[in-house]
C-alpha cells in the first residue's frame, strides 16, 4: 500500500525533531555561556544595583504616582536620592575610615613595639579587681607568655599584611570608581525596567504562574527583610557604638564603630568589640568610664539589636534563624561581603523549591 505524502513528511519531522532540541538547546546554551563570560566582569555592580533595587522599589513606585505616571524622571530622580543618601555616605565612610586605618596601624606599630604593650599589663597586673581576682599575673607566669616576643611578632604579621594590601590599593580604589559610576547607571535602569525585567524572566520559566510567584515573592521579601534588617541593625548598633567610643575618649572611635557594625552579623554581636574597649579603659584610663561603657553597650547598644532586626525582618525571609545565620557566614566566605545578602536569597529560593517538590510529590501521590 502506498505510503501518502503527508505521512511521509510527518515521519519526517518525527525522526527531525529530536536532532532540532539537541541542536537547539546546545546553541542556547553555547550562548548563554558567553552571555556569562561577558557580563561576568560586571557582576558586582550589577546585584549591588540590583540589591538597591530591590530595597527601594516600593518607594520608586509611590514617587512615580506622586509624578503621575512619570517613570523615567521618577527613576532618575530616585537614582539621584539613593546616591546622596546611602551611596555617597559609604563613600565618604570609606575614605574616612581608610585614613583612620593607617593611624590604626601606626598606633598598633608603636604600642608593639615599645613599651606600650609592656607598660599596659603590668597596670593590668597591679589593677584591683584583676588583683582581687587573681588574674593577668598567674596567667602569665604558668604560661610563661614573653610580652616583648609576642609584641615583635604581632607587628611583623600586621606589617607584612598592610605591605601587601598597599600594592593593590591603586587597583582597588580605581576599580571602586568604575563600580560606582555601574552601580548608579544600572540603578537607573532597574528602577525604569525592572517591573519589564522581571516580567520578561517570569515568562521565560517552565513552570505553573502560582509557582513563579511563590518564588518571586519568597525572593524579593528575603531579599528585602535581609538587606533592610541586616544593614540597619549594623548601621544603627555601628553608630551608637562608634558614638559611645568618641563622647569617653576612646581613640579611633569610626575605625572601632565599622568594627562594631561588622561584629553585629556574628553571635554575641558589638559586644565582641566593645568590651575589650572597656577592659582597656578600666585598666588604662578610668573605671567609671569603663562602666559607663559597658551600661552604654548592653543597655543602649544591645537593646537596638533586639528591637530592629526582628521588627525589619520579622517572619518575611520565612528562614529558620539558625539557617540564616549559617548561610550568610558562608555566603560571607565564599562571596565576599555581598555573599551576606546573596545567601539568604538562595535559601530562600531553595526553600521555595522544596516546597512546590512538596506539593507536587503529594498532589501525586494523592492521585495514584
Amino acid at each position: 500500500m502506498p505510503v501518502s505524502s503527508r505521512a511521509v513528511t510527518v515521519r519526517y519531522r518525527m525522526t527531525r525533531q529530536p536532532l532540532f532540541v539537541a541542536f537547539f538547546f546546545a546553541v542556547l546554551l553555547f550562548l548563554l555561556y558567553q552571555f556569562y563570560l561577558m557580563f561576568s566582569v560586571f557582576l558586582l555592580p550589577l546585584t549591588w544595583a540590583a540589591l538597591l533595587a530591590i530595597v527601594f522599589y516600593p518607594l520608586h513606585l509611590r514617587l512615580t504616582h506622586l509624578l503621575r505616571g512619570r517613570n523615567s524622571l521618577a527613576s532618575f530622580l530616585f537614582t539621584t536620592i539613593v546616591i546622596l543618601v546611602v551611596i555617597v555616605p559609604t563613600v565618604l565612610l570609606s575614605l574616612l575610615l581608610a585614613s583612620e586605618s593607617l593611624a590604626v596601624y601606626q598606633w598598633s606599630r608603636d604600642f608593639l613595639t615599645g613599651d606600650g604593650l609592656t607598660e599596659l599589663m603590668k597596670r593590668a597586673q597591679a589593677w584591683k579587681p584583676a588583683k582581687a581576682l587573681g588574674i593577668f599575673g598567674p596567667i602569665l607566669e604558668a604560661w610563661n607568655i614573653d610580652i616583648a616576643g609576642v609584641a615583635v611578632k604581632a607587628a611583623n604579621v600586621v606589617s607584612s599584611f598592610l605591605v601587601s594590601q598597599a600594592t593593590d590599593f591603586a587597583k582597588n580604589l580605581a576599580s571602586f570608581v568604575v563600580n560606582f559610576f555601574l552601580t548608579t547607571f544600572a540603578l537607573f535602569f532597574f528602577f525604569r525596567d525592572g517591573a519589564r525585567m522581571v516580567a520578561a524572566v517570569r515568562d521565560l520559566v517552565p513552570m505553573e504562574s502560582e509557582y513563579k510567584d511563590l518564588i518571586l515573592t519568597r525572593l524579593y521579601e528575603t531579599v528585602a527583610a535581609v538587606v533592610q534588617g541586616t544593614m540597619v541593625t549594623a548601621t544603627a548598633q555601628g553608630l551608637l557604638t562608634g558614638f559611645g567610643f568618641f563622647v569617653l575618649g576612646v581613640p579611633f572611635a569610626v575605625f572601632l564603630g565599622c568594627g562594631a557594625a561588622f561584629a553585629s552579623l556574628l553571635p554575641l554581636g558589638t559586644s565582641l568589640v566593645w568590651v575589650p574597649v572597656a577592659i582597656y579603659l578600666g585598666v588604662a584610663v578610668s573605671v567609671t568610664r569603663a562602666i559607663v561603657l559597658i551600661i552604654w553597650g548592653l543597655l543602649v547598644v544591645g537593646t537596638v539589636d533586639n528591637l530592629l532586626r526582628p521588627l525589619l525582618i520579622g517572619g518575611r525571609a520565612e528562614i529558620p534563624t539558625l539557617l540564616l545565620f549559617f548561610g550568610m557566614l558562608g555566603g560571607l566566605q565564599a562571596y565576599g561581603f555581598l555573599g551576606i545578602f546573596l545567601a539568604p536569597a538562595l535559601i530562600a529560593i531553595l526553600v521555595a523549591f522544596l516546597k512546590i517538590y512538596r506539593e507536587q510529590y503529594r498532589t501525586a501521590a494523592e492521585t495514584k
